[in-house]
């Protein structure tokens, strides 16, 4: 029974490798399909013959590069595809044909290896190819004094026109500053590649010029966008060297590490911006300030001055801007800056004649007063400073310098010579007038009574308030760290200097 089992086991094996045998040398018609594209652009290759080898097959590509070839085999097999065209080097890649399939061969690349003769039709349309600059700067600045301009001439499909349609495009400005800038040559006549060149000279202003490039063709015009081009300043010249501060007073007495902005503002002989990336310098008598900036397209730049030792004993700081003109020879600027510290009031009752009473200074009706108010140097306090006035009681209101934000400090004398004594001071800076009067306006019995005036200045140096009443003795001190003294026949209150 064994043996019977093994024989037909035998028998078995044998019929399915039999079979299997002759499924795989079945013959059948197989269908082979591709394309032929240019290796560099993509695009399809018309025309190119593709053999196939070994059955010595040759077809041509179609209008968008492809072929199809149909060949019958008995069995499957490797067979070679090859495409050759004029111009182009050849490529191959070998197929495994299987009967009875279609197939997809892989794209084959032809390499292009002879130019073909460029063509076009009329001129059509003119664009800017490139631009050597976009900025330059103005005669005898020391930076690049002209910019080339290529332009290309186009047909209607895009082609660079060749020299059998080749045009005299001619150049001209649109928008200029007018300082004599000027283009060279006017106009060119256009090469095998549809390219013309034209130069762009600066002149003595600074600011944007345009060029246009535009060509005749059968009667009608053609032009280019306007192309854009900066014409940047030249060297600084002292008549247009402008230094100024966020703040002519900051509070720099008060802490360290505040900051206020110097800005400054470079113009060259022409009083155009200077070039971008002139250097400024700058120095200060105290504080520390940023050493250098470079300006911008504007003629602009920036640092910045910290309150930090040496602190100025008289509150006055001179800040030196230094650069160069164009005769080699240093540009300077200089600026005063006050370090304004925390604020002191000093109060005293009006005569008739505007003279301090020689008594202590209460709070009574139909009386007028003078607060002086200034730092702890006898500067004025810092800009965004407001001082407010108030009297209370019945039917009483305190009239004139009662409700005041001071602005920045002015000087007499601004530049390096600028000395402690030509700092602006006076009525509405550091002397501030009022008077307590019947309030005419409230509808409301009693006999008009002053109870108190209170007095409150609060601004960058700092807030003090003061508050007195109709007795002698009654003043008082209403803010945490502020200090109220009777300085003669004088209220004095203030906060102590750090």
């Amino acid at each position: 029974m064994q043996r019977i089992f093994c024989l037909l086991s035998i028998a078995l094996i044998l019929w399915v490798g039999c079979d299997q045998t002759t499924l795989e040398e079945t013959a059948g018609i197989v269908t082979l399909t591709g394309q032929v594209l240019d290796a560099e652009t993509n695009d399809p290759i018309v025309g190119a013959l593709v053999q196939l080898q070994p059955q010595g097959l040759i077809t041509e590509t179609d209008s968008v590069g492809r072929y199809r070839f149909e060949v019958t085999l008995d069995s499957t097999m490797e067979l070679t595809v090859s495409a050759t065209k004029t111009g182009y080097s050849s490529a191959s890649l070998p197929v495994l044909a299987v009967p009875d399939r279609s197939i997809e061969v892989p794209v084959l690349r032809l390499t292009r290896t002879a130019t073909e003769e460029p063509v076009s039709g009329e001129a059509a349309n003119i664009l800017l190819l490139s631009q050597s600059d976009q900025a330059i700067g103005v005669r005898e600045s020391g930076s690049k004094e002209t910019a080339e301009l290529v332009f290309q001439v186009a047909d209607s499909m895009g082609r660079p026109v060749v020299l059998e349609h080749a045009v005299r495009v001619r150049f001209r400005f649109g928008v200029q500053p007018g300082g004599g800038e000027y283009l060279f040559p006017t106009e060119a006549l256009t090469d095998n590649s549809g390219r013309v060149r034209v130069h762009v000279a600066s002149g003595t202003k600074a600011g944007v010029v345009q060029v246009v490039a535009e060509a005749t063709v059968a009667g009608r015009t053609i032009r280019s966008q306007p192309v854009s081009l900066a014409i940047h300043g030249g060297l600084p010249d002292p008549d247009f060297f402008t230094l100024a501060p966020t703040q002519y007073n900051f509070p720099g007495w008060v802490a360290y590490g505040l900051e206020n902005e110097i800005s400054v503002i470079v113009g060259d002989q022409y009083g155009n911006p200077v070039k971008p990336g002139t250097a400024v310098y700058f120095t200060t008598t105290h504080g520390v300030i940023t050493g250098s900036v470079m300006t911008d397209e504007n003629g602009q730049g920036s640092v910045t001055l910290y309150s930090a030792n040496p602190l100025p004993p008289d509150g006055i700081a001179i800040i030196t801007a230094t650069t160069a003109d164009r005769n080699q020879q240093p540009v300077t600027r200089s600026l005063p800056i006050i370090f304004s510290g925390p604020p002191v009031a000093v109060l005293c009752m009006l005569d008739d004649q505007g003279n301090c009473l020689p008594q202590t200074p209460v709070a009574t009706l139909d009386q007028s007063y003078l607060l002086q108010l200034t730092d702890h140097l006898g500067n004025p306090l810092a800009l965004g400073t407001k001082v407010t006035i108030e009297a209370q009681g019945t039917k009483v209101k305190a009239v004139g310098a009662i409700d005041v934000e001071l602005g920045d400090t002015g000087f007499r004398v601004l530049g390096a010579e600028t000395t402690y004594d030509d700092v602006v001071r006076g009525p509405g800076i550091t002397e501030f007038f009022f008077r307590v009067v019947e309030d005419q306006t409230l509808d409301e019995g009693g006999t008009p009574t002053v109870e108190a005036i209170v007095i409150k200045i609060d601004g960058p140096n700092g807030k003090l308030t003061l508050a007195f009443g109709p007795d002698a003795g009654s003043a008082r001190i209403l803010s945490e760290d502020g200090v109220l003294q009777l300085d003669g026949t004088r209220l004095k209150a203030f906060i102590p200097a750090p």
